[in-house]
């Protein structure tokens, strides 16, 4: 009997675990970026295909980028995402190309593209242009944990700028289920460290 109100008991913790930290990732997804920053930096996601091409949920980040780019002309962006086993071409490679297409100048757009992992890429970034006052750029299920490691980065003057996802892109299904667990991963073991010259 005790065995069954203690399963009861976890189960009802895990479930509220998981009910509270959505509110509060939604929540915090809502924060407007500071204008007129020095940098953005758009954190990269897997792209598909051959050629490579943005799938809809990254397409939704690059979107609100360049909304945030032509009302703020004089600020620079950062793409960042490496090369994955299953990737025909960097995220970062896809993502420059949306923006210039998209009619962002080429001189404007930076790449970054040896991150792997949200925890590398705030330091990877600061490496190919010095970040400054930032806005970071992310779906709404992504900022919470973003802002956490840029700051964790040694990165304080950051601001978000979410990418929400419509209730009909399955992504945010599984965005829920996945970023309560990634942010309590990220909390206990990622601690970014600038790289040793």
């Amino acid at each position: 009997m005790k065995m069954i109100q203690l399963v009861k008991y976890a189960i009802i913790a895990i479930l509220s675990y998981f009910i509270v930290c959505n509110v509060i990732i939604l929540s915090y997804a809502e924060q407007k970026p500071q204008d007129n920053a020095d940098t953005m930096v758009i954190l990269g996601a897997q792209v598909v295909g051959t050629p490579a091409q943005a799938p809809p949920t990254l397409q939704a980040r690059l979107d609100v980028a360049i909304n945030y780019l032509q009302n703020n002309p004089n600020t620079k962006v950062i793409v960042c995402g490496g090369q994955g086993k299953d990737e025909s071409a960097s995220e970062a490679s896809v993502m420059a190309d949306y923006l210039i297409k998209k009619g962002i100048e080429s001189s404007r757009v930076h790449i970054e593209d040896k991150s792997t992992r949200t925890a590398q890429q705030f330091i990877y970034a600061n490496d190919v242009l010095p970040l400054g006052n930032t806005v970071i750029v992310t779906n709404d299920f992504h900022l919470l944990r973003s802002i956490m490691l840029a700051k964790r980065s040694g990165f304080n003057e950051v601001s978000g700028l979410s990418a929400p996802l419509s209730w009909t892109n399955f992504d945010k299904y599984i965005a829920m289920i996945r970023e309560p667990l990634a942010l309590a991963n990220s909390w206990l073991f990622d601690h970014p460290k600038a790289k040793k010259s």
